[in-house]
C-alpha cells in the first residue's frame, strides 16, 4: 500500500490545505481561534488553555507569522494552514517509519467523520492525529526491547501529550491498546505479537498513570472539573440512557454526515463474526457504544453539531482501526482497499466544502453588521444576546474578539469594539464611560495592553448600549 496511500495521503492533505486558505476568515476569525489569537497577538507568545499544552503544535504558526512581522491577514492564514500542516507533517512521519497503515488510518481520522470540525477548531482532532503516530512510532519499534535508552523519555514524552491536547483522547488511546493486546499481529520488522503486546501494555499503564495524576493528585482545571461534574448525569437519567435527544441527533446526523463509521463498524463487525474473533467483535462493537454513551448521556439534551461532533471525533478512529488492519486486508484486494479508502477519503473532502455554508453565512453577517454600524455616531457597542441571530453566530462569547480581528482586516486604523453578552448588567456606566477600554468577555483591556501593529485604536468615545 506504499505507492497508493503515499498518493491518496497527499491530494487530501493538498485539498485541505487548500480549503483551509480559502475558509481561513471561517476558521480563525471567530469563537475559539478568534480568542486565541487575539491573546497570541496582545501576549507575543504561545497562549496555552486548559492545560492542553499540545496545542502548542498549532499555536506556534501564528506565533511565527508575528514574530517575522507579517500583517494579521498573514497570521491569520498561517494559524489556519498550521492546523492542516501539523497533519501533514505527522502523515509523513508515518510514512518515513514505512507504517502506511497507520498512515492510511491517519487519512481516515481527518476525513471519516470531521465535517464542521473544520471549521471549529479544537484540540480533539489535534491530538487524534498525533496518536495516531504515537502509536505509528511504537509499530515500528515492534518491542520494548527495541526502545533504547534515549527514546523512552521521548516516547512517555509524546503519550503524556497526546493525553494533554485532549482528555478524551485517552479513550482512543485505550481502544487502539485493547485492538492490538487481542490480534495477532506482527509489525514491519517481523517481532512475535507477545513482542509487540508488550508496547501497547507498557502505553495503556503510561496513560493509566497520567490519567492517575491529572485528575487524583493535581488540581483540576475548572474546564475539566465541570466535565466531571457531568458524571451524576448517568445516575440522574438511569435506565433512560437511550431515548435521549442526543443519541436521536447522532443517528440522523450518521445518515447526513458521519455514514463512514457506522458502516466501517458494521462491515468490522461482520467480518470477526465471520472469523469467529469474539473478542474483536465485543470491542469493536461495545466500545464505540459505550463511548458514544459516555458522551450522550451527560450532553443529553444535545448541543448544536459543531461542539457535539468534536466530542465524537474519536469514533472515526475506532472505525478505522479495525477496518485497515483486519477488514480490508482480510477481505478485499489492494486494488479494492485502495478504491475504498479513497472513496471516504473523496467524500469526506466533499462534505467539509458543503459545510462551509452555515460558517460563512455567520462570517458574512459579523461583516454586514460592521458595514451598517460603520456611519453610527456610537462606534463602541455593547449588544445583548436577544438582539442577534444566535442559530447563525453559533456561539457569542467570542464576539469581541472577532469583531476586533474583522474590522482590523478591513481598516487597522478603524478598529471596532462590540460585545456582545447574555449579561449586560455587568458593565455598569462606569465601565461604559472609560474611553480607552477594550471590553472582552473574560477580561478588559487597555488600548494600551493592545499591539498597535495590529489594533490602532482611535476610537476613544464611549461605549453604548445598542
Amino acid at each position: 500500500m506504499r505507492a497508493p496511500t503515499l498518493f491518496i495521503g497527499c491530494i487530501t492533505f493538498v485539498a485541505l490545505l487548500l480549503l483551509a486558505l480559502v475558509f481561513y476568515l471561517e476558521r480563525i476569525a471567530h469563537i475559539d481561534m478568534a480568542f486565541q489569537t487575539f491573546l497570541i497577538l496582545k501576549s507575543g507568545s504561545i497562549e496555552i488553555q486548559s492545560g492542553r499544552f499540545g496545542a502548542a503544535a498549532t499555536q506556534v504558526w501564528p506565533w511565527l507569522a508575528q514574530e517575522m512581522g507579517l500583517p494579521l491577514r498573514g497570521v491569520l492564514l498561517a494559524y489556519s494552514m498550521g492546523h492542516v500542516l501539523c497533519g501533514a507533517i505527522l502523515f509523513g512521519w508515518c510514512c518515513w517509519l514505512r507504517q502506511w497503515q497507520w498512515a492510511t488510518v491517519l487519512v481516515l481520522v481527518v476525513t471519516g467523520i470531521s465535517t464542521h470540525t473544520f471549521y471549529w477548531l479544537s484540540e480533539m482532532p489535534q491530538g487524534l492525529v498525533f496518536l495516531v503516530a504515537v502509536f505509528a512510532w511504537m509499530s515500528s519499534q515492534g518491542s520494548l526491547a527495541a526502545i533504547r535508552w534515549w527514546q523512552w523519555p521521548l516516547w512517555i514524552a509524546a503519550v503524556v501529550t497526546a493525553f494533554y491536547f485532549h482528555p478524551m483522547v485517552l479513550y482512543a488511546a485505550v481502544f487502539g491498546c485493547l485492538f492490538f493486546l487481542l490480534g495477532d499481529h506482527k509489525d514491519t520488522a517481523g517481532a512475535s505479537f507477545w513482542k509487540h503486546r508488550s508496547l501497547f501494555a507498557a502505553m495503556l499503564l503510561i496513560f493509566a498513570l497520567v490519567a492517575f495524576v491529572k485528575y487524583k493528585l493535581l488540581k483540576l482545571d475548572w474546564y475539566d472539573a465541570i466535565a466531571l461534574e457531568r458524571a451524576d448525569t448517568f445516575r440522574q437519567l438511569w435506565p433512560h440512557w437511550l431515548d435521549l435527544p442526543s443519541n436521536r441527533d447522532f443517528l440522523h446526523w450518521c445518515l447526513t454526515d458521519y455514514y463512514f463509521v457506522p458502516l466501517a463498524l458494521l462491515l468490522s463487525a461482520g467480518f470477526y463474526g465471520w472469523k469467529k474473533k469474539w473478542l474483536k467483535l465485543v470491542l469493536t462493537v461495545g466500545y464505540p457504544i459505550g463511548y458514544l454513551l459516555l458522551v450522550n448521556v451527560p450532553f443529553h439534551e444535545s448541543a448544536q453539531q459543531f461542539y457535539m461532533e468534536n466530542l465524537w471525533l474519536p469514533l472515526g478512529l475506532f472505525a478505522a482501526i479495525p477496518l485497515v488492519f483486519d477488514v480490508l486486508p482480510g477481505l478485499f484486494s489492494q486494488k479494492g482497499a485502495v478504491v475504498i479508502i479513497s472513496l471516504v477519503a473523496a467524500t469526506g473532502l466533499a462534505r467539509i466544502l458543503l459545510a462551509h455554508q452555515s460558517w460563512t453565512a455567520r462570517l458574512e453577517w459579523e461583516q454586514d453588521f460592521l458595514k451598517k454600524t460603520a456611519a453610527w455616531p456610537a462606534r463602541k457597542l455593547v449588544l445583548s444576546e436577544d438582539q442577534v441571530p444566535k442559530d447563525t453566530l453559533k456561539m457569542v462569547w467570542g464576539a469581541p474578539y472577532e469583531f476586533l480581528l474583522l474590522s482590523s482586516l478591513e481598516a487597522p486604523d478603524l478598529v471596532r469594539c462590540i460585545l456582545v453578552t447574555n449579561e449586560p448588567g455587568r458593565y455598569d456606566s462606569t465601565l461604559l464611560s472609560q474611553p480607552r477600554l477594550f471590553l472582552g468577555t473574560f477580561k478588559n483591556y487597555p488600548f494600551e495592553a493592545l499591539p498597535e501593529r495590529y489594533f490602532q485604536f482611535r476610537d476613544t468615545s464611549h461605549y453604548v448600549r445598542l
